[in-house]
C-alpha cells in the first residue's frame, strides 16, 4: 500500500474509540505472527487520565538529549497519523509509515483472528515493528485507554508510570474512580518500579493494593519536594531533586508532569541508562507538545487545549483566569461520550463569550445539543469561522473540548501557511 491507501485502510477500520475492544489476545497473536517485535526492546509504559502524554513527551525529549536511541508511541494525533510514532523525537515519515503498516496488514490478512484487529491494535503493531527494526534501545509507550487491557500492555516495562487518575471514558473503564484506577494500575509488573503521581486518596489506595498484589515496587512522587519558583507569563519555573527548569509548556500542572519525569529518569539511571542531569535540563527546554495549552497567535492570544474531562478543564480554567485578561472567549466542541455537563460547569464561568462548533466525527456532540446546557452560547459550526469571530472581541481566545477540534484548527493553520515553529514541527 502507498500512503494514501494506508490511510484508507485505517478509515475502513472505523472510529478509533467507537470500535474499541479491550483485550490482549488479538494484539498478542498479531505480534507473534510478526516475530514478536515487542520483545526486542525494553519499554516505559505510561498510563493515567491526564498528563500521560506530556510525561511521555518530556521523557522522550530527555532521552534524545541523553543520546538514548528510543521510540515514542503516543495518541491521539492532531493533524497527521505519523505523529503517533517517532524515533529520537523525529516523526516517522509517510513512506516508512506506509511500509510498516503494509507489513502489518499483510500479516492480518494471512491469519484467522477471533476478532479483527482494531484501529489501535493495528497502529500499535506498526509502531512495535518499526521500533524493533530500527533497533531502539528503549520505547516510551503512552497507553491509549485504561492500561490493563490496552494493546500497549503486551510490552514488558522496565518502568511503569501512572499519572493523575480522574473520571473519563467511564463507559469503558468503570463508573467509579476506584474502578478506573484499577484499570490504569494494570500496567504494573512484578519486581519493577511503578512510579505514581499524587492521586485522590481512593485512587491511591487502589494503586497501592495493586502494587502489593503484583509485587511491583511502588514509588509515590512526593509533591512536597517540588519547589515552585514562579512563572513567566504562564510558563512555570521549578526545582526538583537538584534540577531547575523554566518549562516551555504553559500551565502550573506541567510542573507535576516534569517532576514525575525527573523521577522516571532517575529510575532509568539506576538501571544503567546514562541520563546526566544536563540532559534532563536540556530535554525540558526542547520539549514541544502541540495542542496542550499551545499558544498559536498573539494580539489577542489564541490558545489550543484538548481538555475534555473535568480535571483537564479545571487546569485550563485556572490558567485562563491567572494568565489572561477578560473578555475571554471559548470556542468549544466535545465528544458526546464525555461528561459534557461537568466540563461546562467548570469552563463556562471563566468566559464572557462562548461559541459552540462542530467536530467532523461520528462521536461528536452536536452544537445544538450542547447549547441546551449553555443557552447563552452562540453556534458557529465551522471551527475556523468560530475562531475568527471569537478573536474579534476577545482579550484571549481558547479552543477546547477535544483533541479532534484542536486538530481541525491546526489543519486550518497549516492551510493558511502562517505556522508557528511548534506547529510546523508537528505537521512537516
Amino acid at each position: 500500500m502507498n500512503y494514501a491507501e494506508s490511510l484508507q485502510y485505517l478509515d475502513r477500520l472505523g472510529n478509533e474509540v467507537l470500535t474499541m475492544r479491550f483485550g490482549l489476545e488479538t494484539i498478542t497473536a498479531l505480534l507473534k505472527s510478526l516475530g514478536c517485535p515487542h520483545e526486542k526492546f525494553p519499554a516505559v509504559i505510561i498510563a493515567g487520565t491526564n498528563g500521560k502524554g506530556s510525561t511521555a513527551r518530556f521523557l522522550s525529549s530527555i532521552l534524545t538529549a541523553a543520546g538514548v536511541r528510543h521510540g515514542l508511541y503516543i495518541s491521539p494525533h492532531l493533524v497527521r497519523i505519523e505523529e503517533r510514532i517517532a524515533l529520537n523525537d523525529q516523526m516517522i515519515d509517510a513512506r516508512q509509515f506506509a511500509h510498516y503498516l503494509t507489513r502489518v496488514v499483510e500479516a492480518i490478512e494471512k491469519m484467522q483472528f477471533p476478532s479483527h484487529p482494531t484501529y489501535f491494535d493495528t497502529l500499535t503493531a506498526t509502531a512495535f515493528l518499526y521500533f524493533a527494526e530500527q533497533r531502539v534501545d528503549l520505547a516510551v509507550l503512552e497507553v491509549g485507554m485504561g492500561g490493563r487491557l490496552d494493546s500497549t500492555n503486551v510490552a514488558f516495562p522496565l518502568l511503569s508510570i501512572v499519572t493523575p487518575v480522574g473520571m473519563d471514558h467511564q463507559q469503558f473503564l468503570g463508573n467509579t474512580l476506584e474502578e478506573i484506577a484499577k484499570e490504569k494500575g494494570g500496567i504494573m509488573r512484578c519486581d519493577r518500579v511503578a512510579l505514581v503521581a499524587p492521586q485522590k486518596e481512593s485512587a491511591m489506595n487502589v494503586l497501592r493494593a495493586q502494587a502489593a498484589e503484583t509485587g511491583a515496587r511502588l514509588r509515590a512522587l512526593e509533591s512536597s519536594e517540588i519547589e515552585h519558583l514562579g512563572d513567566v507569563q504562564g510558563r512555570y519555573r521549578f526545582r526538583f531533586h537538584g534540577i531547575e527548569s523554566l518549562l516551555p509548556l504553559y500551565g502550573r500542572h506541567q510542573v507535576l508532569n516534569a517532576a514525575l519525569t525527573i523521577q522516571a529518569a532517575e529510575v532509568l539511571r539506576s538501571l544503567g541508562w546514562d541520563i546526566p542531569s544536563r540532559a534532563i535540563s536540556r530535554g525540558f527546554l526542547e520539549t514541544q507538545w502541540p495542542g496542550r495549552l499551545q499558544k498559536i497567535a498573539e494580539d489577542p492570544p489564541l490558545f489550543l487545549d484538548g481538555a475534555h474531562n473535568p480535571d483537564a478543564a479545571q487546569q485550563l480554567a485556572e490558567f485562563a483566569l491567572a494568565h489572561t485578561r477578560p473578555p475571554r472567549t471559548l470556542v468549544f466542541g466535545i465528544m458526546k461520550d464525555k461528561d459534557i455537563r461537568a466540563v461546562l460547569q467548570i469552563l463556562v464561568p471563566c468566559f464572557e463569550q462562548i461559541y459552540l462548533t462542530q467536530i467532523p466525527s461520528a462521536r461528536a456532540a452536536s452544537p445544538d445539543y450542547v447549547k441546551e446546557m449553555v443557552p447563552e452560547a452562540r453556534i458557529i459550526r465551522n471551527p475556523s469561522e468560530a475562531c475568527q469571530e471569537a478573536r474579534k472581541r476577545s482579550g484571549a481566545t481558547f479552543v477546547a473540548g477535544s483533541f479532534y477540534l484542536v486538530g481541525e484548527v491546526l489543519k486550518d493553520v497549516e492551510r493558511a501557511t502562517a505556522l508557528p515553529r511548534a506547529v510546523r514541527m508537528v505537521i512537516e
